[in-house]
């Protein structure tokens, strides 16, 4: 469960990333002005061109929507998380994920489809990128977990597995095991990767460069997980996935790399030794 100092490292990490993104908007546009005939953002196959201010300022009322939430749970809040509380938390997530797209097409005008790359598929290419980032994925990213606990388990003792993993592990209802597989295979893909990837990745790109919002979305992604012991997994997880993006230009991509890995994920949680 969240503790004191996990979510005081955590929101400390969100102001940091916060900060240093201000003042990267700053820089990028000095920079622009200084030279003006570099195309700083249009690198890539990710179009990020169609996103404006308007978006720009959505994004940051999210953030400081998500500093501010953040708090330790009440003693009656603790505890392994239940059905109820998977089900509120997987509609939350797809009301974000509806709402946002509403607003792309209703408020601003775009198309999603476009907009992420989703109109012109290649699917033999789009396979063969999947099955090359999925393994380069799995191995990097577990070998960063591995080495990220041995080294906190100095510093952070009483480091847990994530909430939902360990109900995961620990409960008998058959009903709550379909549910974190549904959330974490169908639901989470789909909603993180339009939010993160999609959006957050998109209007940062717009406003500064490939690398940074690549960097700096992967941060946010990883400190909304409420986990420390998964920032650097989960960060160098998201930038793969920014990587592969931007390679076919598709969200599909992602989407399906999120699924994957999630899905490898559980199957560990139900056939290896919990320990």
């Amino acid at each position: 469960m969240l503790d004191v100092p996990t979510v005081g490292v955590l929101r400390d990490l969100s102001v940091f990333v916060s900060i240093a993104t201000v003042l990267a908007l700053v820089g990028y546009r000095m920079m622009r002005q200084w030279r003006p005939e570099v195309s700083w953002n249009q690198e890539g196959q990710v179009l990020s061109r169609s996103y404006a201010a308007p978006d720009l300022l959505l994004l940051a009322g999210l953030g400081l929507f998500f500093i501010m939430a953040m708090e330790v749970p009440s003693s009656g809040e603790a505890g392994a998380a239940k059905e109820g509380t998977l089900v509120v938390s997987m509609s939350f997530n797809l009301i974000v994920c509806a709402g946002l797209l509403v607003y792309l097409h209703r408020l601003r005008g775009l198309n999603p489809a476009e907009l992420f790359g989703l109109q012109h598929m290649h699917w033999r290419s789009l396979g063969l990128v999947v099955l090359m980032f999925a393994v380069i994925t799995l191995i990097s990213v577990n070998l960063v977990s591995a080495a990220t606990v041995n080294w906190l388990k100095d510093i952070w003792p009483e480091l847990e597995p994530q909430e939902t993993v360990k109900a995961f592990q620990e409960s008998g209802s058959i009903t709550f095991k379909i549910l974190v597989i549904i959330a974490a295979v169908v639901i989470a893909p789909l909603a993180e990767e339009i939010l993160f990837r999609g959006f957050v990745y998109g209007v940062l790109k717009r406003y500064t460069d490939a690398p940074f919002a690549a960097l700096s979305s992967s941060l946010m992604f990883a400190v909304i997980h409420m986990h420390v012991g998964s920032l650097l997994p989960l960060w160098m997880l998201a930038v793969l996935f920014c990587l592969a993006y931007e390679i076919t230009g598709c969200l599909l991509v992602p989407m399906l790399l999120h699924a994957i890995f999630n899905a490898m994920s559980i199957l560990g949680m139900l056939f290896l030794d919990p320990s």
